[in-house]
């Protein structure tokens, strides 16, 4: 019987044959894979975890500072009139409040139809204050007591008003100029810098500046007066007040009032009150990131019967005693004050569990336990000498986690000392593999050089027998 072949020597198919042999021989590397996915998955499921812990302890910043829970906040009625800003030393209360006016810095101005003329001189600003007749209703100017005075040089070849403005402008003794178009000339507007009675000024012109004088105490000012240099004038729970300021931190402890308009024949009033915004802010900011964490917990370590799939934290311990550790911080009990009315744990302030293992807030109790001073929640959260407090001991705990060296640093470090050693494992197995593929492709090369020699013998064979003498079978 013909020993047929195709190819080279006997066409036997050595690279299939080696293929096929080598996909069994790659089982075990195959398994190495995936066990080195199954490691990396780990990782980064970890790596989200870290993620959504991370904000839950910046969020408990706020909370372990214990000034926060003493802010206090200061309102005024009428927030056209004034505003106000409080401190912690400020001591609840309300008043009564009248802007009589408000304090303001001198604005003078040139003719508005003819514009004056400019030349070479100079301009002596004499700074000081106006007393006035307080009998009149007009209030009239009535001397000038100067405390300083400065001088202002506008050089030859100099004739605008755009000129007098820059020399003003660039002396910088305590004045401002602007050039305005009214539309039928041009204006220069003279201010003061500052605020107050004594911030006002008299002008001296000489020279080419001669129409920029100004003086309300004599007839004949060339400049006309926008607004005169007066002291703010509040009247606080009846009691007038003066100041050289529209800002006036000194007359309630703890409050500065922000003046902007005076109005004599209207009443406001000033409260000042706790300041919990920040406070609750910051607890249902803490609350949000909680929630996101056990949804991502929940994720990781949850099996879905109906998918037949797990997470690929199931049954992970230390997944496992993460979870619980946040459980039982959110439910811990602080403080010993239950018996004065003091919270001692969130649910005591409205924050209780679910049963999928988030948090909710009830907004109501949480504002009124924030309101009440019995309920020392700034003692819960920040503890009584500000160490303790479900704030730092929540801190602390997630130090222990997050923190180098902490438990999650230690999980992955030995997720990637596993994955180190498959690596080792990977370089042995392919040096194996490599020899074993060598072997078989020396072993299918001899087979393959023996069934070309016995093809070829088997042809000898037949020509041989082809070619001898046919038996006669009559013989």
């Amino acid at each position: 019987m013909a020993i047929t072949a195709n190819g080279i020597g006997s066409g036997l198919d050595i690279n299939g044959l080696v293929g096929q042999l080598m996909q069994l021989e790659l089982r075990p590397l195959n398994q190495l894979n995936t066990r080195e996915a199954s490691f990396q998955a780990r990782l980064s499921a970890f790596g989200q975890l870290k993620s959504v812990l991370s904000p839950i302890q910046s969020a408990l910043s706020s909370l372990k500072d214990a000034s926060r829970f003493g802010a206090m906040r200061a309102t005024v009625g009428d927030t056209a009139m004034a505003t106000a800003t409080a401190t912690n030393s400020a001591v609840r209360g309300s008043y009564s409040l009248e802007v009589l006016q408000i304090a303001q810095g001198q604005r003078v101005v040139t003719n508005e139809t003819t514009a004056p003329s400019v030349g070479a001189g100079t301009l002596t600003f004499n700074f000081g204050s106006y007393s006035t007749d307080t009998s009149d209703p007009d209030n009239p100017v009535t001397s000038f007591t100067s405390t300083s005075s400065a001088t202002v040089t506008l050089e030859p070849g100099k004739d605008s008003l755009n000129d007098l403005r820059d020399a003003i402008n660039n002396a910088g003794i305590g004045v401002r100029a602007q050039v305005i178009n009214n539309g039928t000339a041009e204006q220069l507007i003279i201010a003061g810098n500052g605020e107050g009675n004594n911030s006002a000024f008299q002008i001296e012109g000489s020279g080419g500046l001669t129409g920029f004088s100004y003086d309300p105490t004599t007839t004949g000012s060339t400049l006309s007066e926008i607004e005169k240099a007066q002291d703010a004038r509040i009247r606080l729970d009846g009691v007038v007040l003066t100041r050289t300021s529209n800002s006036i931190s000194d007359a309630i402890e703890g409050v500065t009032l922000n003046l902007l308009r005076g109005d004599p024949d209207k009443k406001t009033t000033l409260s000042v009150n706790n300041d919990r915004t920040a406070v609750k802010t910051a607890i249902e900011n803490l609350v949000k990131t909680y929630n996101e964490f056990n949804t991502t917990a929940r994720g990781l370590t949850a099996v879905d019967p109906e998918q037949q799939r797990a997470g690929i934290l199931t049954g992970d311990a230390t997944a496992r005693g993460i979870q619980s550790q946040m459980r039982n911080a959110f439910s811990a009990v602080f403080g010993a004050n239950s018996a004065d009315g003091g919270v001692t744990t969130l649910s005591a302030m409205g924050i209780s569990f679910n049963r999928d293992g988030s948090l909710t807030i009830n907004s109501t109790r949480l504002d009124a336990a924030l309101n009440n001073p019995d309920a020392k929640v700034a003692e819960f959260f920040t503890g009584a000498d500000g160490k303790g407090g479900f704030a730092n001991s929540l801190d602390q705990r997630l130090r222990s986690l997050l923190d180098s060296g902490g438990l999650l640093d230690a999980r992955t470090d030995g997720i990637n000392s596993s994955i180190k050693a498959l690596d080792q494992q990977r370089e042995r197995l392919a040096l194996r593999l490599e020899m074993i593929e060598k072997r078989y492709r020396t072993q299918f090369t001899a087979l393959d050089s023996m069934i070309g020699s016995m093809s070829q013998t088997s042809t000898y064979l037949q020509q041989q027998l082809a070619n001898l003498p046919k038996i006669n079978s009559n013989n």
